[in-house]
């Protein structure tokens, strides 16, 4: 007669864990120090960072680029492609935040996704961009992030590297300055962003 509570206990204990899961960690899967906002940014407390890949390549013009030559810095990572209208969008936000913050300690560093350097380079000309992009078609540096700091495979993306280079901050989709503003806030602070 006993055995029939042997399963409501452990569906009981199996429902408290997933409460104290989420009260904890945030929703299921989420790991430890991740924060999602509502309006799909993430920001990643201090201890939890994970470190970024070093993106090195080539740019548009054919000069080496590389993460790891903007070490002490916080930087904005914005991967884009000339066909991706969201990245028109957004691209004159990034070239003026660029040039409000290079002085600061902070800077902005392309990851371009364009089949063809050709149409990078046009791109970047017509938005007057000062900043380089590592040219990345295939998408290899795209896929080396780590794990649970991107929840999408479009474009476009920015992450936020702190001065430590590791992944602070991201965010999927088109972003205006002041949500740029923010997650630069939360990775220099080293705790996450006021949502």
């Amino acid at each position: 007669m006993k055995r029939p509570l042997v399963p409501f206990l452990a569906a009981l204990a199996c429902a408290v864990a997933l409460i104290v899961g989420i009260s904890i960690g945030g929703s299921p899967g989420t790991p430890a120090g991740f924060h999602r906002g509502k309006d799909g940014t993430l920001t990643i407390d201090s201890a939890h960072r994970p470190a970024a890949p070093d993106l090195i390549g080539m740019d548009a013009d054919g000069r080496p680029v590389r993460l790891a030559d903007y070490a002490g810095k916080t930087v904005v990572v914005n991967a884009w492609a000339s066909w991706c209208e969201p990245c028109r969008k957004e691209t004159p936000a990034l070239v003026r935040y660029h040039e409000k913050m290079k002085d600061r300690g902070v800077v902005v560093l392309g990851l371009n996704r364009d089949g063809s350097a050709n149409a990078a380079r046009a791109f970047a000309r017509e938005f007057h961009m000062p900043y380089p992009s590592v040219l990345d078609p295939g998408g290899k540096h795209f896929l080396s992030l780590p794990k649970g700091v991107l929840n999408t495979q479009g474009l476009p993306v920015t992450l936020v590297v702190d001065e430590r280079g590791r992944v602070a901050a991201t965010v999927s989709g088109p972003l205006g300055e002041g949500t740029l503003e923010g997650l630069v806030a939360a990775a220099r602070a080293g705790s996450p962003a006021a949502r």
